[in-house]
C-alpha cells in the first residue's frame, strides 16, 4: 500500500476546495455575520459535495458519472439559476439588523438555519458540472489512483480528500472570524452587496459555460 496515499488525498481535497467561488464568498459572509461555526458548517456542506464527486470519480461509478455527464447542461443551468436567486436574495437583504441581533444573542443560531446553509452549499457544489471534471484532472495529475487501484486504497484516498476539504473551510472561517470584530455595520452592508453581486456573476458564468461552451465540459 502506498503510504503517501492519504496525504495525497488531503492535498487533492485542499486543491479542490480552495478556489474562490460562490460557496467561499458565502462562507466569508456567514462567518462575519454569525461567527466561526456558521461559516465553517456552510463550507462543510461544500466539502461533502466535493466528496460526492470524488467518490463518483474515484470508484468510476459509471451510471452516476454518465448521468451527470449526459445531463450536465440542465444541471449547470439549474445550478446557475440557484446562484442567481441566492445572489439576488443576498443583495436585497439588509444584514445590519440581523448582525446586531446576533451579537446580542452571542452568535447563537438555530439548527434549522445551520442545516439550511449546509444544504444550500452542498446543492451549489453538486450542481456545478465542473466539479467532477476537476477531480478527474486532480486524480490524473497526481497519479493518485487508476483502474487497478484496490478499493481499500481508494477509500483511504477519499478519506484524505474530505479531510483536506474540511481543513480548508476551517482555515478560511477561522481567519475571517479573527477579524470579524473589527468590521462595523457599514462594512457588513457593503460586504453583503458585493457578495450578492459575486454570487450572481458566478451563476451567470456557469449558465454561460454550459450553453455557449459545452465542448469545454465534454
Amino acid at each position: 500500500m502506498d503510504p503517501t496515499l492519504f496525504t495525497r488525498g488531503i492535498i487533492i481535497g485542499l486543491l479542490a476546495a480552495c478556489p474562490i467561488g460562490a460557496v467561499a464568498i458565502l462562507c466569508v459572509q456567514k462567518t462575519i455575520q454569525k461567527g466561526f461555526w456558521q461559516g465553517f458548517l456552510m463550507g462543510v456542506g461544500s466539502a461533502f459535495g466535493d466528496f460526492f464527486y470524488a467518490v463518483v470519480t474515484g470508484f468510476s461509478l459509471s451510471f452516476i458519472s454518465d448521468f451527470f455527464a449526459n445531463h450536465r447542461t440542465i444541471i449547470g443551468i439549474i445550478g446557475g439559476l440557484l446562484m442567481l436567486y441566492l445572489g439576488f436574495t443576498i443583495f436585497r437583504k439588509n444584514p445590519v439588523k440581523q448582525w446586531k441581533e446576533n451579537k446580542k444573542l452571542n452568535n447563537t443560531t438555530s439548527k434549522a438555519r445551520v442545516l439550511g446553509d449546509f444544504a444550500a452549499s452542498f446543492g451549489l457544489t453538486i450542481s456545478n458540472p465542473l466539479t467532477i471534471l476537476s477531480f478527474g484532472v486532480l486524480f490524473t495529475a497526481t497519479s493518485a489512483i487508476s483502474s487497478e487501484t484496490p478499493p481499500l486504497e481508494t477509500c483511504i484516498l477519499l478519506l484524505g480528500v474530505i479531510i483536506g476539504a474540511v481543513i480548508w473551510w476551517a482555515f478560511l472561517a477561522l481567519v475571517v472570524n479573527i477579524f470579524r470584530n473589527k468590521i462595523g455595520p457599514r462594512h457588513i452592508m457593503w460586504i453583503n452587496k458585493i457578495t450578492g453581486i459575486c454570487v450572481m456573476m458566478f451563476g451567470l458564468s456557469v449558465i454561460s459555460m454550459v450553453i455557449f461552451f459545452p465542448e469545454k465540459l465534454a
